[in-house]
């Protein structure tokens, strides 16, 4: 074989070899190219979906790279206009069904405060004729009036509840914070309730492990939380003669209890027991409304405190307040 034969066959070697590496750079080029679209419309992709899920369903899916991914984007946006329409129509929902309860709540608002008035006036006007301000009473005229003033003063109770719910679902609760003698204000509230107590034969007991304690509170919130437990106590205290109010200051703390001596609350029902119209739990949340305590709870953390209860083995439920002291 002569040389011009082998230069021709090894030039046509070297063409053909060329031309296959060209191709393969070529195809791998392609695919390359290919690759860089498709991992920068998934990463496209990624970030709506991402959106979508924190509430952004105004974003679009880019075109796809091929038959399949341009499919899944006009499934995709297809999906999110589905999910915005529902949303708009579960927003406007939202919206109507908030006017019509503000509307309720404020009818429920204007209805007690009207009623308040006629109310607190008729329980004084109880109290004059155990006066004896309208001639002397029978022992039964006098127990009758004393039953009308304990179904008088759930009533009142029932409408302050509803006017304090009104003011936290609209935030209009204002806190008048001032230094309070906390022995005083117990007291107080003790001389308030004693008609009542007396009325269901019943002593309140108060022990406290201090002889000064003040803090900054607003004392009328206050003394509506306790006057609410001590309600409770009063009507569901079971049979016994008694209920305990005890303040015990700690080192860092102070603690106000309200013990009942009644049945105790059944345990599944104390997780739920604050909460707004809360009914199995009813008993405990002031002739049924489901208010009472809720509102407490409400006025305890508002001021910075907390409120929890327990059961005392053979003396019933125990609710305690507590408070840092600063």
């Amino acid at each position: 074989m002569n040389s011009a034969v082998i230069f021709s066959t090894g030039f046509f070697i070297s063409v053909i070899i060329v031309l296959v590496s060209v191709y393969i750079i070529l195809k791998h080029i392609k695919l390359l190219i290919k690759y860089n679209r498709l991992t920068k419309y998934l990463y496209n992709y990624l970030n709506i979906i991402i959106s979508a899920r924190y509430g952004n369903l105004n974003l679009k899916c880019d075109d796809g790279v091929d038959a399949l991914t341009i499919q899944l984007s006009r499934n995709t946006n297809a999906f999110l206009e589905s999910v915005y329409d529902r949303d708009v129509m579960i927003n406007e929902y939202i919206e109507r069904e908030k006017q019509s309860q503000n509307l309720k709540q404020d009818f429920i608002s204007s209805l007690a405060h009207d009623f308040k008035v006629p109310i607190i006036a008729q329980d004084n006007t109880y109290d004059l004729f155990l006066a004896g301000n309208f001639g002397e009473l029978s022992s039964i005229q006098q127990d009758a009036i004393r039953n009308l003033k304990i179904s008088n003063n759930d009533l009142k109770n029932l409408v302050v509840d509803l006017l304090d719910a009104h003011k936290f679902e609209k935030n209009k609760l204002e806190l008048n914070i001032a230094e309070v003698d906390i022995i005083s204000m117990i007291k107080e509230i003790i001389a308030q309730n004693k008609s009542i107590l007396d009325i269901r034969n019943k002593e309140l007991r108060f022990n406290t492990n201090t002889d000064n304690l003040k803090y900054p509170l607003d004392a009328f919130l206050m003394k509506r939380v306790l006057n609410n437990l001590i309600s409770n106590a009063i009507f569901y205290g079971k049979d016994s003669k008694y209920i305990d109010i005890e303040l015990i200051k700690h080192t860092e703390k102070f603690e106000i209890s309200v013990l009942d001596y009644g049945d105790g609350i059944n345990e599944e029902e104390i997780k739920n027991i604050f909460r707004k119209y809360y009914t199995s739990a009813k008993k405990y949340a002031n002739i049924g409304a489901g208010l009472g305590l809720y509102i407490a709870n409400k006025i305890v953390l508002q001021l910075g405190g907390k409120i929890k209860v327990q059961n005392i083995s053979g003396k019933g439920a125990k609710f305690t307040i507590e408070f840092l002291l600063k």
